[in-house]
């Protein structure tokens, strides 16, 4: 049978199992409150390419900005991968993505080969200029040129459009953004 305690015994017991309740509580609200605070938000931040503080935003009805100078190395060197219902084809090209790697000198061949095309312009786009990203299907879209896919060694079959003074590169299959150019148009 349980002992009965004291008064004086049940009130400390009290006072600790509420000390401990409260030093719990203090706990939780750092936890809460004040870590997110501290903590960078890396949460939808991209793998390659990102410079928030110089990229220029092409996408119409958002003040965020785009991703800039970025490639998916899965878009890159598969062009005949299918999307599929799970979206897997999606991932693999978001996964891959990492900064653009053009010379001066390849990025000059690239101005002269699109200032010869007559590809789709626009100022801005009404989708996010992020690797991986949806391409709707209401966008005008050119296939790229073999001068292109040989001096960027990759990209067959693919194709783009120029928003701002940047080659947008899109999937062929799945519509989606593999290869963001800068500074070609």
């Amino acid at each position: 049978m349980p002992q009965e305690l004291s008064t004086r015994e049940q009130r400390r017991g009290t006072r600790s199992l509420m000390l401990g309740g409260a030093i719990l509580a203090a706990i939780l609200l750092v936890v809460v409150v004040v870590w997110p605070l501290v903590i960078e938000n890396q949460l939808g931040t991209p793998s390659g390419g990102a410079d928030v503080s110089a990229t220029p935003d092409l996408t119409a009805s958002r003040g965020v900005p785009a991703q800039r100078a970025a490639e998916s190395t899965v878009g890159k060197s598969n062009p005949a991968g299918q999307e599929d219902g799970s979206g897997g084809r999606a991932r693999q090209i978001r996964e891959t993505s990492q900064p653009l790697q053009l010379s001066e000198d390849q990025r000059q061949q690239l101005k002269q080969i699109i200032a010869k095309q007559n590809a789709p312009r626009e100022d801005k786009v009404d989708f996010e200029v992020m690797i991986g990203s949806a391409v709707p299907k209401q966008a005008q879209l050119q296939d790229i040129p073999p001068e292109v896919t040989q001096l960027m060694n990759g990209y067959w079959g693919d194709q783009y459009l120029i928003a701002g003074d940047s080659m947008i590169i899109v999937d062929q299959h799945s519509r989606r953004v593999v290869a963001i150019v800068p500074g070609v148009a």
